[in-house]
């Protein structure tokens, strides 16, 4: 047995426009380069710490490879700090870019003053033995696969590579 109760019913004139939904934008499978200017301050070195890890997530390397790269990014920003003279229009800043490619990761970290390419190797490429001219041979104990050094102009310029996929440094 049924029971209906009629209701009263209303009908109000909308006053904004219909709500519509697009479809979500595709993600870009684009090359990314971010630059940052970086003063030796931890709260903005944590901040390059979460910028190489998103990077290197992009580019599709393991949580392991992303982790050992952004320790490897904060260890030479660290040991790099030193070496940086003020004199320069950053006043004593490194300059820093990060940028994924389809087969790795490069993080090039620059700056004005004193060029010592073996500073701090050992700590962020994760081994001490088989370091020279700023490569280690025991690559596969290393956070970075190939780290390359130039200065020219009074500027020094350190750029970690950690390559996608298990592909290594050809040398």
């Amino acid at each position: 047995m049924f029971d209906f109760a009629w209701m009263g019913c209303i009908i109000a004139r909308i006053a904004g426009r219909l709500a519509t939904c697009a479809s979500p934008t595709k993600m870009t499978t684009d090359h990314i380069r971010t630059e940052l200017t970086i003063h030796n301050d931890a709260r903005l070195i944590a901040g390059v710490s979460a910028i190489v890890s998103h990077l290197a997530q992009v580019a599709g390397l393991p949580v392991e490879s992303q982790e050992g790269l952004a320790a490897a990014v904060v260890d030479a920003c660290h040991d790099t700090f030193p070496l940086v003279n003020g004199e320069d229009e950053h006043n004593g800043a490194l300059q820093m870019v990060v940028e994924d490619f389809p087969d790795r990761v490069e993080v090039t970290i620059e700056h004005a003053g004193e060029a010592l390419p073996s500073a701090g190797l050992d700590s962020f490429c994760g081994g001490g033995e088989g370091v020279a001219a700023g490569i280690s041979n025991s690559l596969q104990d290393t956070r970075v696969d190939r780290v390359q050094y130039e200065t020219r102009d009074g500027r020094s310029r350190m750029t970690l590579i950690k390559y996608c996929g298990g592909r290594k440094a050809a040398f």
